[in-house]
């Protein structure tokens, strides 16, 4: 049994490293290693996601694949979240949430095969807790229009600000000849705005 770990970060501005230090804690409270780590910063309601498909491609019938939370894993709507689910199934990928306990069973290396009645409660509440992270963000998106259009009304709105610095970085390293996948290797932006940048040289 190999423990794969998930980590995700929605933007460049954030990191995962709080959540890896928690994960890490967590996988060594059950007396196990993590072999290891795939991290990346791409929104959860990306189907494709390039760590999270090398996770699912290296693995093994038997191997763990252990998140933190379940909107670390996904704000997929329902049937896109079905599908990655089956495909993690299929792999024979068991999945185990830090913050919730009924998945932890999985560490159990000395445990029987699930009951049909036990694995059909964590697949619930695998699918409580995608249901909940797809509410969250489809929540947070509803509230940001709102704040946008209140923002226009009263002539505040000033629309998407640049992000200087990555915009700094990307110029730099155009103009040193590198091109766009050595950039998106390096800082991890979209071909879409190195493009953008591009255009401003």
């Amino acid at each position: 049994m190999f423990i794969r770990c998930y980590l995700r970060a929605s933007t460049l501005g954030q990191s995962a490293d709080r959540a890896k230090e928690e994960v890490t804690a967590f996988v060594q409270q059950h007396d196990h290693k993590i072999a290891g780590f795939y991290i990346e910063n791409e929104s959860g309601t990306k189907a494709e996601r390039s760590e999270l498909e090398r996770l699912i491609n290296d693995s093994h019938h038997g191997d763990v694949l252990v998140i933190e939370k379940m909107d670390r894993l996904t704000r997929l709507p329902y049937e896109q979240w079905q599908t990655l689910k089956s495909r993690i199934q299929e792999k024979g990928l068991t999945i185990v949430v830090a913050d919730q306990p009924m998945t932890h069973q999985a560490f159990a290396a000395s445990q029987p095969e699930l009951s049909a009645i036990q694995q059909a409660l964590t697949s619930f509440m695998l699918d409580l807790g995608a249901a909940m992270a797809r509410d969250d963000y489809e929540t947070r998106q509803k509230r940001q229009k709102q704040g946008i259009a209140k923002a226009k009304e009263e002539g505040k709105y000033k629309g998407k600000q640049i992000n200087i610095e990555l915009h700094k970085n990307i110029k730099t390293m155009l103009n040193a000849g590198l091109s766009y996948t050595d950039i998106q290797n390096a800082i991890g932006c979209s071909r879409a705005t190195i493009a953008r940048v591009k255009k401003l040289i």
